[in-house]
């Protein structure tokens, strides 16, 4: 951890123990008030009363989040690696907390400073609720990690409203059209509005793993378990039943959803120009093939174990879909509707994506931290590519020349990069960090522009692909999973 960083938080626990006794001294009013511990003369009016707001109890247990989070990362490095689960979840959650922090405190105002450097503060604090409600079963606990992701979530709201009134900033030019991530932790699209920067979430009656566009782009398809109403969605594993596809219009996102019952734990899906959806059932081992019009499941296709990513080639004759727990890919007949054949290409393939001539198509290879290159002619695996940990979604360009890969990494240590490839020579040219769990990708259709979810962030960010770098990052609902590139009508 940088000193700047460890300064900043250790001047920020020191200021709570004053906000605290200043709320403790409201509810007991003949105790002599003891004096503050530290100050905060830069903090705005408003955010000092969202601080006194909050409870004693709330606050107490946000300071001994935050101690404990200090003295986790003053813990040798060396070490590091024998550390439990949640400690080492909670570690990430920091790092990923101190660089949108230190950022935002070197604006030139005070006040901007305090509120920009606050928000990705506040979001390390609800991680860090997260994984004590994960990993916790202390009844005291879990209530005070429900407060203050409660609180914490409120008071960004609040801060994010102030700094659009009081320090708007010039949007970005990222082009135009409507990037829509399913955020699946939340039962939710967000739809991101390029020309704008304006973002809009609505709920669904499902938890959205993954979400695609119909060719024509009239309608937005998102597959998941039912909606539970609770924190983290619907459950996403084998024993999952009852999945749905949801059929949305894209120019009017509140209009109630129609859904469709499709089969055991719906993982991905795509759509054809015949009007047909093609969803993996990954606890079914198959793959449902949907009517849009008539909103019912046509077919259903054998494949191999644990179906999970799955992609349509350029003529959308053929099908690929990744199978995760037999280290095959399964290729389909889009007009017989079958499998007529099924490629051996590594450990935990999850996800596949084509090149825009169809003559490749990479695999990522979680449990190897590789990408397979299939050559479509032979059908046979001719590279592996080593990316970063545990790879899930890529997306080629469309002028064909790179290969951009999200390297998730576990939920005990997201990792935070996407892996650029040059198609040309199979060799990793760069690596871009983006947000903690990088997952899901999507490409404009000039190839302008990347984008990546991060499920651990909330998060989408926005990767320049001429620069090679993320320019922008855009908060959207909870656990951001598949994206959706739209163009503009």
């Amino acid at each position: 951890m940088n000193r700047t960083a460890l300064t900043l938080t250790l001047a920020f626990l020191a200021g709570l123990p004053a906000f605290a006794q200043e709320g403790h001294d409201t509810h007991h009013t003949g105790t002599p008030a003891e004096a503050p511990t530290a100050q905060m003369p830069a903090m705005p009016t408003q955010c000092q009363a969202m601080m006194q707001a909050m409870t004693p109890d709330c606050m107490a247990s946000m300071q001994q989040m935050m101690q404990g989070m200090m003295q986790g990362m003053m813990a040798p490095a060396e070490a590091a690696a024998n550390l439990p689960d949640f400690t080492r979840a909670n570690l990430a959650a920091m790092d990923a907390m101190h660089g949108p922090m230190m950022d935002g405190v070197r604006a030139a105002d005070p006040d901007v400073a305090f509120v920009r450097g606050m928000i990705p503060h506040h979001q390390g604090a609800i991680e860090m609720a997260r994984i004590a409600q994960q990993y916790g079963n202390d009844p005291q606990v879990q209530e005070w990690a429900a407060q203050i992701i409660a609180a914490q979530e409120a008071e960004i709201a609040a801060m994010q409203n102030w700094l659009a009134a009081q320090a708007p900033q010039t949007p970005m030019d990222l082009g135009t059209g409507t990037v829509y991530s399913a955020n699946e932790g939340g039962s939710s699209i967000s739809a991101i509005d390029l020309s704008t920067g304006a973002v809009a979430t609505v709920t669904l009656p499902l938890a959205p793993h993954n979400v695609d566009l119909t060719p024509d782009g009239k309608h937005l398809l998102a597959v998941g378990q039912p909606a539970t109403g609770g924190h983290g969605g619907a459950a996403h594993g084998h024993d999952a039943e009852g999945g749905l596809l949801a059929i949305l219009d894209p120019a009017n996102l509140s209009a109630p959803a129609k859904t469709v019952p499709v089969g055991e734990h719906p993982a991905h899906v795509v759509a054809d120009r015949a009007g047909r959806a093609f969803v993996s059932l990954s606890g079914a081992n198959e793959v449902a093939v949907v009517d849009l019009a008539k909103a019912e499941v046509l077919a259903r296709i054998p494949t191999g174990a644990y179906p999970h990513g799955l992609r349509l080639g350029p003529d959308q004759s053929q099908l690929y879909v990744a199978n995760v727990e037999d280290g095959s890919v399964s290729l389909i007949d889009t007009a017989s509707l079958a499998e007529v054949a099924r490629i051996p290409v590594g450990e935990a393939p999850v996800q596949v994506g084509f090149t825009p001539s169809g003559a490749q198509v990479y695999v990522s290879l979680r449990d190897e931290n590789r990408v397979a290159v299939i050559d479509t002619a032979t059908r046979e695996v001719t590279d592996r590519i080593d990316v970063g940990a545990n790879p899930i979604q890529m997306a080629a360009t469309p002028d064909g020349a790179f290969v951009y890969v999200a390297n998730q990494g576990t939920e005990a240590a997201p990792d935070d990069t996407v892996s650029v490839i040059d198609a040309a020579s199979g060799k990793v040219v760069k690596t871009i960090t983006t947000g903690p769990g990088a997952h899901g990708v999507s490409v404009s259709a000039d190839g302008a522009f990347v984008f990546v979810t991060n499920i651990a962030a909330d998060s989408v960010s926005i990767i320049d692909t001429r620069a090679q770098e993320v320019v922008e990052t855009v908060p959207v609902g909870d656990r951001p999973n598949g994206v959706v590139y739209g163009r503009p009508d």
